[in-house]
């Protein structure tokens, strides 16, 4: 999925920059499609090129089949349109967004991997397939869209297969974020989000590892609340996305464009 920017074109911003998305889909990793609803508002938003994976679904294709055609879909898409991308997913595609991006810093430890995405947006991650967290006991029957027992956890389970659950690219509340630096991120959840534990707890990792990283947790909201259009709150958070973004990118931009000193 490419969706043209706001004044029609297809290839660069609004201020001729060549920024692009990478993203992936969420929907349980069992289901779901690259014309995904929230990547297009982020799409029409941002006025700039998301490049939507279409990737194989669970039970099919099992861990790690995602994230390594994720992984191939990122220097590929650099290669067309240059470095300047934020790599992100929604959901279950928040998990493979995030397993992208630790296959891509261990490439680049090994010196042979692609540059960093600008930026990282992870919106309501499923980041503990074991269902670990507290929120999995504490949110469920109280998220208005998902349930763990009989769903999440079933859907969770096809996506691993015989993979260990607290493997940190199954479950990346396991990851290491130590090392090279990070690039800033930003993460989005609710008070009723199913998901909660799994955003908080990736969101303080980053931080104790010495990234950047929002997160923006809504009151009374459940999991995915981005995906209701009609709610004032997704409204107030796909402005707060947005934002975020613009700022990423422009501070990238900024640096690219400041003077070199000379000798």
């Amino acid at each position: 999925m490419t969706t043209p920017d706001r004044h029609g074109r297809g290839q660069a911003g609004a201020d001729g920059d060549d920024a692009w998305v990478l993203w992936v889909h969420g929907g349980g990793f069992c289901w779901g499609s690259a014309r995904d609803g929230t990547g297009l508002r982020l799409a029409a938003g941002l006025g700039r090129p998301v490049v939507s994976v279409e990737y194989p679904l669970a039970p099919e294709a099992r861990f790690p089949v995602a994230i390594d055609v994720c992984l191939e879909a990122y220097p590929a898409g650099v290669e067309e349109r240059g470095p300047r991308v934020l790599l992100g997913g929604v959901s279950a595609g928040a998990n493979p967004a995030l397993g992208v991006l630790q296959r891509i810093r261990e490439l680049r430890a090994d010196g042979d991997g692609p540059p960093l995405p600008l930026g990282v947006v992870a919106l309501t991650p499923f980041g503990d397939p074991a269902g670990e967290g507290d929120s999995y006991r504490v949110n469920e029957g109280r998220d208005a869209y998902l349930r763990w027992r009989g769903q999440q956890r079933k859907f969770a389970l096809a996506y691993a297969g015989g993979a260990d659950l607290r493997d940190p690219l199954v479950s990346p509340v396991h990851a290491d974020w130590t090392g090279e630096a990070l690039p800033p991120a930003i993460f989005t959840t609710g008070t009723r989000d199913l998901f909660l534990s799994d955003t908080a707890r990736i969101h303080t990792a980053r931080r104790a590892a010495g990234g950047e990283a929002d997160m923006v947790l809504a009151e009374g909201m459940w999991h995915s609340y981005l995906s209701d259009s009609r709610l004032p709150e997704s409204a107030a958070l796909l402005a707060r996305l947005l934002d975020w973004c613009e700022e990423v990118l422009g501070r990238s931009r900024d640096s690219r464009s400041a003077p070199r000193g000379g000798s």
